[in-house]
């Protein structure tokens, strides 16, 4: 058996990490574009070279920032997209146990959880990292991003419901995280609108988001998406419900229902920094359904609990919008049916 707490290399991946992390304090948007697209092409290159067959916190840290918004690109309305009669079959996540055990190392302990700090963790946070899970650096601390990613993992791979996710790894959890894994679309980018090369895939019973681009995995997150409470607050919000900026801010009690609808969307408008929209607060939003939009949180619970947004850990948001363009298509599945047999009435927040 390895050692974890043996080997050079894993003290030279640490510090090579320090090194190639992406910074976003007080950092523009364009150098975290910049950064982001080095640290995707990073993660390629590192998938490719475990030969994996990916087919496919500190809590968010960044200050909320009250000066001007800027509003970057629309495009079309969402609620044009054609519904489709076609519903292609979904895809599951696929484990391999191939590796044999005397390949794989073992736990120093019985289990890794929030704090936990030590080459272990490294070796936790590259492998995560392999997988298209984001923990952030990989620094050797077990946070509160590292545990978010986790909860992704257990939810996404290992089939547990999203409110039992224990963001803890035992020594069994780590084995299977050695043993090859595809992560699969449940729609092929042949069949998405254009034969765009990214979309998205929403799966709010696992409260798991993941990005697909030419079908592979480059980024999955832990998500909570709308409580299906029904809220009523004093708000003040600058964009509309329907994504748009208003000329000027407006305070109103508003109610509505915290639902994340499932359906078939794209995304068509974003916006940079701070932004007070229809359902509350949202980091670098990107609307892909009315005021619906994935966008960043400081604290992103275990369950769903916000007005009907997607909130993505703070760290993943400011590279998020990065990773996808206008016009790429959103699968969101509720676990009751698919995306594609939801009329645009049913899809309406």
């Amino acid at each position: 058996m390895n050692d974890l707490n043996q080997p050079a290399s894993a003290v030279a991946r640490l510090i090579s990490d320090r090194t190639q992390h992406i910074p976003v304090h007080n950092a523009s948007l364009s150098t975290v574009r910049r950064r982001a697209s080095q640290r995707r092409s990073r993660r390629r290159a590192s998938v490719g070279a475990v030969g994996f067959a990916l087919l496919g916190g500190a809590v968010g840290v960044t200050q909320l920032r009250s000066d001007p918004t800027t509003k970057i690109v629309t495009s079309t309305d969402p609620l044009e997209i054609p519904d489709s009669l076609t519903v292609p079959p979904s895809t599951v996540v696929q484990v391999t146990a191939t590796n044999p055990a005397s390949e794989k190392t073992q736990l120093p302990g019985d289990e890794l959880k929030l704090n936990s700090t030590g080459l272990a963790v490294v070796a936790l946070q590259e492998r995560l990292k392999e997988l298209a899970f984001d923990p952030g650096p990989s620094d050797g601390y077990f946070g509160f991003s590292t545990r978010q990613a986790v909860w992704a993992f257990e939810k996404l791979v290992l089939g547990t419901p999203a409110a039992k996710a224990t963001g803890r790894v035992t020594n069994e959890m780590w084995q299977i995280m050695q043993d090859p894994i595809a992560i699969a679309p449940r729609r092929l980018k042949h069949q998405t609108y254009g034969e765009r090369p990214t979309h998205v895939e929403i799966y709010l019973d696992k409260q798991v988001l993941i990005v697909f681009t030419d079908d592979k995995p480059v980024l999955i997150t832990h998500i909570s998406s709308g409580s299906n409470e029904v809220w009523c607050e004093l708000i003040t919000y600058s964009i509309d419900n329907y994504g748009e900026q208003l000329p000027e801010p407006r305070t109103a009690d508003e109610c509505g229902e915290a639902r994340t609808p499932g359906g078939v969307f794209n995304f068509y408008v974003r916006y940079e920094g701070h932004q007070l929209g229809s359902l509350g607060e949202m980091w670098n939003p990107v609307y892909f359904n009315y005021g619906i939009a994935v966008y960043g949180e400081d604290s992103v619970p275990l369950t769903p609990e916000s007005h009907g947004g997607i909130a993505i850990p703070m760290f993943i948001a400011e590279y998020f919008p990065t990773l996808v363009e206008n016009n790429d298509r959103v699968y969101v599945w509720d676990g009751v049916k698919e995306p594609e047999e939801y009329t645009s009435e049913e899809k309406k927040p």
